[in-house]
């Protein structure tokens, strides 16, 4: 197979040419070929596939629950018509299983590299009382969750400040797992301490954290100030304001973002109300696509990696090579796939997607298969409407 456009950014820069694509890898760049078997994107641009290391679900798939494999494909198409190429599917405990197993059989878009659980050991205090008291701590379900991830779990988040903690810690470092700070009350001390002690990763950065103040900088500060973490960031522009990113960027390298979206099964409903996580709850998807309560708090994020990027690009005046590596390169790098993954490089994966000028999925490629044309339309789950929707349906 062979690709063509006038904007490829690859590694090395930006290329007007041709990727020749054999065995799901990167051949060849050509400046000239007079192959007549080209797919030709034109001036649409060509950019490395993006790796969403944060998301509980998108196009009205869900990862909670029993986890059936059809809902587990439903929702890996659906990464891939939002530009992912790969993928760690934040699971809850009940799922970890039934990715594992999806993960060993996956053709059916975004390729799972990790299972990601944001929990259970979390700090809920700093979010207006939602699951208020210490969750129990077991080291039993610390041992449950990896074995049920078959050498897939690659990333726990956890708040470092809950009682008992510590033993859970040590274990799952001594698994090779990496470790979040999380849903956490940590001032700037106590933050510092543990990214000494093993954590590495700053869980959407700047949410449900303690923030920066002039006399402790908090959670964020720590996150922000300490080289050696990883940030991961959502720039949908609601969850952090574009004047903070810019904040962020001043403060510490983008070579230490990682851009998630940490979307819900809400990502990419129809605008209207929708039944809540309890009988008193609503949902509301507004037009610009934000998911928030009936109080108006954010429910997680709907938008995808993809809006991050033309915030970026379009409202920060960002370069779109600085850009990609914080979507792919970046979290290949920390979680280690950058050796074949993260990259337009010669050599290494197609994983690739092309994108329009309004930042939309034209096509998506994982491994030189493709996962998503645009020309399929919506893949949106019709059985969420039914389920969710109000009186059946949005409204």
């Amino acid at each position: 197979m062979i690709v063509k456009s006038k904007r490829i950014y690859m590694e090395d820069g930006l290329k007007d040419g041709f990727l020749v694509i054999e065995d799901g890898k990167i051949q060849q760049f050509l400046t000239l070929s007079d192959d007549k078997e080209v797919i030709d994107y034109g001036n649409m641009r060509i950019i490395p596939g993006i790796f969403d290391t944060h998301n509980h679900g998108t196009c009205g798939y869900s990862l909670s629950g029993e986890g059936s494999q059809e809902e587990i494909k439903g929702y890996l198409k659906g990464c891939a018509s939002q530009g992912i190429t790969n993928v760690f599917p934040t699971a809850e405990r009940s799922m970890i299983a039934a990715v594992a197993k999806a993960a060993k059989e996956n053709d059916w878009g975004a390729t799972i590299l990790g299972i990601h659980s944001e929990g259970p050991w979390l700090n809920r205090t700093g979010e207006k009382g939602v699951r208020t008291g210490w969750p129990e701590v077991s080291l039993d379900a610390a041992k449950q969750m990896v074995s049920d991830g078959q050498g897939l779990l690659k990333l726990v988040a956890i708040a470092p400040e809950i009682p008992g903690i510590d033993p859970l810690i040590q274990y799952f470092l001594k698994e090779g797992i990496v470790l979040a700070m999380a849903h956490s009350d940590t001032n700037y001390k106590e933050a510092t301490r543990a990214y000494d002690n093993g954590f590495s990763v700053s869980t959407h950065t700047g949410n449900v954290m303690t923030g920066l103040h002039h006399r402790d900088v908090g959670g964020l500060g720590a996150a922000l100030l300490n080289d050696h973490v990883d940030c991961e960031v959502i720039c949908d522009g609601m969850h952090i304001s574009l004047e903070m990113l810019k904040i962020y960027f001043k403060v510490k390298s983008t070579e230490r973002f990682m851009m998630i979206s940490d979307c819900t099964p809400f990502s990419g409903a129809p605008e209207g109300s929708y039944k809540g996580f309890s009988e008193d709850m609503t949902i509301q998807v507004s037009k610009d696509g934000f998911v928030l309560s009936d109080t108006g708090r954010l429910m997680g994020s709907s938008q995808p990696v993809l809006y991050g990027i033309g915030n970026l690009v379009e409202k920060l005046k960002m370069p779109m090579e600085t850009v990609w590596p914080m979507f792919s390169l970046n979290p290949c790098r920390k979680y280690g796939f950058d050796k074949n993954k993260g990259s337009l490089n010669v050599g290494k994966d197609a994983d690739f997607v092309v994108i329009s000028d309004e930042y939309r999925t034209i096509a998506t490629y994982s491994m030189g298969k493709k996962g998503y044309d645009a020309k399929e339309g919506s893949v949106f789950n019709p059985e969420f409407l039914k389920k969710w929707g109000k009186g059946g349906g949005a409204k």
